[in-house]
């Protein structure tokens, strides 16, 4: 079976897209996760077939994209942002990213469901803890 399997996920303090703290890149059969905060980690590995097969199944309902990185003018504290990239194209983008409910107040959306759940499902795979202040 062809693993053409192309994901970037990534997460940075909001509004700092240059900053990349945390990264997970899925190329075909591989899972390379790096942590660069204090005390930086890599890990490379390879994905069963099952775990393609998921993430293909969770990236084929992907229908719409989302970007909100322009609404939101003001940097919060212990917010991160979020990036996900499925081959060429971003199908989300959030500066005020969190699975939390606590921001609420200041605004906060939950993701979509769908973009929720493979996330949820491509962090679940990585060895290094993920850590954004109560999302992992």
């Amino acid at each position: 079976m062809k693993n053409d399997l192309n994901i970037s996920l990534l997460f940075y303090p909001s509004m700092s897209i240059d900053d990349i703290r945390y990264s997970i890149d899925i190329i075909n059969d591989s899972l390379i996760i790096k942590k660069q905060i204090i005390d930086d980690k890599e890990y490379r590995g390879k994905l069963t077939s099952n775990q393609c097969m998921e993430i293909k199944k969770l990236t084929y309902i992907l229908n719409q994209k989302y970007d909100r990185t322009n609404n939101r003018e003001i940097v919060v504290q212990d917010v991160w942002g979020c990036t996900l990239k499925v081959g060429s194209q971003i199908y989300f983008a959030d500066n005020f990213f969190s699975f939390v409910p606590q921001s609420k107040t200041m605004g906060w959306q939950a993701p979509p469901e769908e973009i929720k759940l493979l996330i949820d499902y491509i962090v679940s795979l990585s060895p290094i803890p993920i850590e954004l202040y109560g999302f992992s």
